[in-house]
């Protein structure tokens, strides 16, 4: 993986399939972020069409997750679908959402797909690079969020439940010279030589988050198992599909009237990591199967990279976020 040809391989031979008509989700609780279009409203979809008992659509305007909500129920009357507010840009967001998914009596299954991909340097309320604050610190302090409540439910149903993170294919091609750097994290916020507009050839802060997304991944299932959390802790790469993702990046625009997935084959691609392959913890999947990551990530430098960006992100967040008790336990394992 990771070649340009073998990515236009993939993008045209490869075709992800659903889940299959006898897989039961029954009785379970699913939350998915991003959840009102593209990828996670289709992965949400997905999933209610299997008995799903109660989903939570996370999204950052409460209007259009009612939009998609209602269009689930049309399909899949027999779930329960509540919308709940998240931003990514905000810590205190986050929080309250945190807080809310705590007092769950259930959750199994978790899709964190929140993601943002830009063109030029954004920098969000919290003064953080939007790559590295959306799809890195947003999606990192979700994850230690939703650790308690599908911990508890792991030992109140005697079975794991499941949380995966959107990744992507472009972590291969991130150059990560930030990690060279005193604070790496300080670096991707100041760094602004890698937004050149139109005549670039890849993002390279979007391709460096997707690596974080890998990366954080990795630590955390460590850490959670070593705390004894039976929880299956993957990555996913759906492939490039027809969103709203790039929207903003003519050249991605391109490459989706010829060779994208449809929005519903990257959501089968979210649902089948998140519902099958349970055996496989701290897993990178792609084309629907487990998979080997970047080459960096499974590296003596990689498995250092994720020790630093670990540390890292957790000093951020302990100044600059609300408090989360597992994240103390976390970092002390």
């Amino acid at each position: 993986m990771g070649t340009f040809a073998g990515f236009i391989y993939r993008q045209l031979i490869v075709k992800p399939k659903p889940l299959a008509a006898n897989v039961r989700l029954d009785g379970k609780t699913a939350l998915v972020t991003g959840a009102n279009a593209g990828l996670g409203f289709e992965a949400a979809r997905e999933l209610s069409s299997h008995g799903l008992a109660r989903l939570i659509l996370a999204v950052r305007t409460v209007s259009k997750g009612e939009e998609a909500r209602d269009m689930i129920l049309a399909e899949s009357p027999g779930v329960t679908v509540e919308v709940w507010a998240l931003d990514h840009e905000s810590f205190v967001s986050i929080d309250e959402f945190g807080r809310r998914a705590s007092e769950l009596d259930r959750l199994d299954i978790v899709i964190l797909n929140a993601g943002v991909k830009n063109l030029d340097y954004v920098e969000t309320k919290t003064g953080h690079e939007s790559h590295l604050q959306v799809n890195h610190l947003g999606t990192a302090l979700v994850s230690v969020h939703m650790l308690s409540p599908l911990s508890r439910t792991a030992k109140l149903l005697g079975s794991p439940t499941r949380l995966t993170i959107v990744s992507s294919e472009n972590h291969f091609w991130a150059n990560f010279k930030e990690l060279q750097a005193v604070n790496t994290r300080a670096q991707l916020d100041s760094y602004r030589d890698c937004f050149r507009g139109l005549d670039r050839i890849n993002i390279e802060e979007y391709s460096t988050s997707k690596l974080l997304n890998v990366l954080w991944m990795c630590e955390l299932s460590g850490r959670a198992g070593k705390m004894g959390l039976d929880i299956v802790i993957n990555s996913v790469n759906p492939g490039l599909c027809a969103s709203s993702l790039h929207c903003t990046d003519p050249q991605a625009t391109r490459a989706v009237r010829l060779i994208a997935y449809t929005s519903a084959q990257g959501g089968y691609c979210l649902t089948d990591a998140v519902v099958l392959h349970g055996e496989a913890r701290g897993a990178y999947l792609s084309e629907q199967s487990v998979k080997d990551p970047s080459t960096f990530v499974l590296s003596g430098a990689g498995r250092g990279a994720q020790k630093k960006l670990w540390k890292e992100t957790v000093d951020l967040l302990k100044t600059e976020a609300p408090v989360v008790e597992i994240l103390q336990s976390l970092t002390s394992v």
